[in-house]
């Protein structure tokens, strides 16, 4: 299988998973610090708060990856609605009235109170 020919929805729900386990790490690791801080002293509580900042900076890069992850993706569909429609103006044209149609008739239907 090619790498470059992945699913991008696959590989947006691998990027979702991953940060939602790193935040879950994250989460646990904070909680075990704030278990632990009674029994800290000074030098204790100033090695916990940094490697507790060292976690915090990774999962917010990991958060600014998959935002400029999800950003490239946004400009390619972008790209590839714009190319569809001038490829095919007449086509696109009609999918949009027809959708427009539809959320017409969906919004501006009656409302029947019984």
């Amino acid at each position: 299988m090619d790498p470059n020919n992945l699913d991008p929805q696959d590989s947006a729900s691998n990027s979702t998973s991953q940060l939602r386990a790193k935040g879950d790490q994250l989460a646990r690791d904070l909680d075990d610090l704030i278990s632990q801080l009674p029994s800290l002293t000074g030098d204790a509580v100033d090695a916990a708060k940094q490697k507790f900042l060292a976690k915090a900076e990774r999962g917010s890069n990991a958060l600014q990856s998959l935002t400029a992850n999800a950003c490239e993706r946004m400009e390619h569909a972008q790209e590839c609605a714009k190319d569809y429609v001038h490829r095919e103006p007449v086509r696109a044209l009609g999918m949009a009235a027809g959708i427009g149609f539809l959320l017409g008739a969906l919004l501006c239907r009656p409302h029947y109170r019984d």
